[in-house]
């Protein structure tokens, strides 16, 4: 996994990792929904670990950057990928830039390259999820979380935000309470970002 990746998996989802419903989703559900819609809402709190990535809301995208991408930097990435195309660091690289400075579109096609030489990669698949649903792609982002998940079967985060996009993109509820299920196997003392029992807001949920 590389640098960028890693420290994306681990560090608190901020400004720019921003997060973001069948007939369950009443006025109590969505109350509970407010817990999501915050800043960190894709952030699993997991005991003293912090598991990160960054699915942001549709309403949220466009507001995601704390700076704008430079666009020297971004030429130098692109040139060194186009020099160098079969180096999946390369486009890694390119893709992490391109996700930090909300420029989506752009690091799905890097991380898209960068998996067709290095399929393994199971942060880029869940990055790439994120960018998948940022740009819309919500059956691809699921794919992509998915993907993640039968990698490394313990990465909670891919688990965690395919539950975000089935519940609130998909509209698929029972589904997203079987995926944050499966978080809870792995790791049963798991939290929401709110500090709430990820076993209690799924108790909620099932009510």
């Amino acid at each position: 996994m590389g640098v960028h990746t890693k420290k994306r998996e681990m560090e608190t989802l901020k400004t720019q990792y921003m997060k973001k419903s069948s007939a369950i989703f009443l006025a109590a559900v969505t109350l509970l929904i407010g817990v999501f819609i915050g800043n960190t809402i894709t952030s699993l709190y997991m005991g003293q670990q912090q598991a990160r990535t960054g699915v942001s809301s549709p309403q949220q995208t466009q507001n995601t950057n704390d700076h704008e991408a430079n666009p020297a930097a971004l030429a130098d990435l692109e040139k060194a990928a186009e020099a160098d195309p079969t180096n999946a660091d390369k486009w890694i690289a390119l893709g992490n830039f391109c996700f930090d400075h909300n420029l989506s579109a752009q690091a799905v096609v890097a991380y898209e390259r960068a998996l067709e030489l290095a399929p393994m990669k199971v942060g880029v698949w869940s990055d790439l999820g994120v960018m998948y649903r940022r740009t819309s792609r919500f059956k691809e982002a699921v794919d992509a979380f998915a993907h993640a998940a039968s990698l490394d079967p313990k990465h909670v985060t891919s688990r965690f935000n395919m539950g975000i996009v089935y519940m609130h993109d998909l509209n698929d509820a029972p589904s997203a309470i079987k995926i944050w299920k499966e978080v809870l196997v792995i790791n049963p003392k798991a939290k929401t970002p709110s500090g709430e029992s990820l076993a209690a807001m799924v108790a909620k949920l099932e009510k």
